[in-house]
């Protein structure tokens, strides 16, 4: 698997075997912890199978939810970076499998092969421009905006094609993406429920779709007319 994730391409055949070989493999049940912010940082992860949440306390003592990752995805490589402490933490979705690569295994594939030094550049590039995005969605944009580019991402990511649009796979409670968006759930709850009425999408429990992506993409773009 490694040899398709972005971070790992490009390597000499002998350090991806090495990296192969030092590999662990981590399980978790639906909603176990994985680890907490200020954790020691040992090892990052590759999600092999499921998902996993990234998350955060807020002043007040709530969770915020930064991130939700699927298969493919890397993740906890800050703190194996440099050795500093988890800055955030992280817990299974659902039924989780991950690979597991040690600070001495990732030091040693560097020390083997520079490809690696370009490769996590280019990845440390990536992650920069997408926290830079969120902040200038935080920042910049209205609620319906960063409400709408939320439910974009999410599509893209966990969109499954139904007989009445793209459903996202993914369950979040009303709470969940109101904190992922930064707003209040009364404010988050007004605009689904205008956006329902307006036959944009469908709410059910947990569960959203998208029936007019279209005009979701656009409103992530350009807001709502007033």
């Amino acid at each position: 698997m490694i040899e398709n994730i972005e971070l790992f391409k490009g390597l000499a055949e002998p350090t991806l075997e090495t990296l192969r070989q030092q590999i662990r493999t981590r399980k978790l049940a639906k909603a176990e912890l994985l680890f907490n912010a200020g954790d020691a940082s040992d090892s990052m992860y590759l999600v092999q199978k499921g998902r996993i949440r990234i998350w955060t306390v807020s002043a007040a003592g709530a969770e915020v939810t930064l991130n939700v990752l699927g298969p493919g995805t890397v993740f906890g490589e800050i703190g194996l970076l440099d050795g500093s402490e988890r800055t955030a933490g992280a817990s299974a979705l659902d039924a989780l499998e991950l690979l597991a690569i040690s600070r001495g295994a990732f030091d040693n594939a560097l020390d083997r092969d520079p490809q690696l030094a370009r490769n996590v550049i280019n990845f440390l590039c990536e992650r920069l421009r997408w926290v830079s995005a969120r902040m200038e969605d935080s920042a910049l944009r209205s609620a319906p905006e960063r409400l709408a580019r939320m439910l974009v991402h999410l599509v893209h990511d966990y969109g499954v094609e139904t007989a009445d649009g793209m459903q996202l796979s993914i369950n979040l409670t009303q709470g969940e993406l109101a904190r992922w968006t930064h707003m209040s759930r009364e404010s988050l709850n007004k605009i689904l429920n205008r956006w329902s009425d307006e036959g944009m999408l469908i709410q059910s429990r947990a569960k959203i779709t998208v029936k007019d992506q279209e005009r979701l993409e656009e409103i992530s773009e350009f807001g709502e007319d007033e």
